[in-house]
């Protein structure tokens, strides 16, 4: 039996603008991984401060907690992580701290073309 999908626009401009404002895009554990390697490449971060530089960064594109924390775990599993608490005066207890192995560096830096090949093909503020 065929099911006919409910329209959820009530004219062709709601669609057009669906095109000019499109919902966010949620990464993947593949895309978060890059984005991951990405940012540690820069400089040591904290799991919630990657969440933030991705909605600053790219407001198009989002990540769940969920699959932030599978990349990171995958991260470690594959021993290119390095985690270390760091003290932060505005917080009680200290951040834990992810910081990419200098012997991950040139492994992470070959994701990165790729990783900015998508980025420019799926993010419209890249384009």
């Amino acid at each position: 039996m065929l099911h006919r999908r409910s329209a959820t626009h009530n004219c062709l401009a709601d669609i057009e603008h669906y095109f000019q404002q499109p919902p966010p895009l949620f990464l993947d554990l593949e895309l978060a991984v890059c984005w991951i390697l990405a940012c540690l490449l820069q400089h040591d971060s904290y799991p919630s401060g990657l969440l933030q530089r991705l909605q600053r960064e790219h407001p198009q594109l989002r990540v769940s907690e969920t699959v932030l924390h599978q990349a990171v775990d995958f991260l470690n599993q594959q021993e290119l992580l390095e985690c270390y608490s760091k003290r932060c005066p505005s917080r009680g207890r200290p951040r834990r701290m992810l910081h990419l192995h200098e012997e991950a560096r040139a492994e992470a830096e070959r994701l990165m073309e790729p990783w900015q090949r998508w980025l420019l093909e799926h993010d419209p503020l890249t384009t």
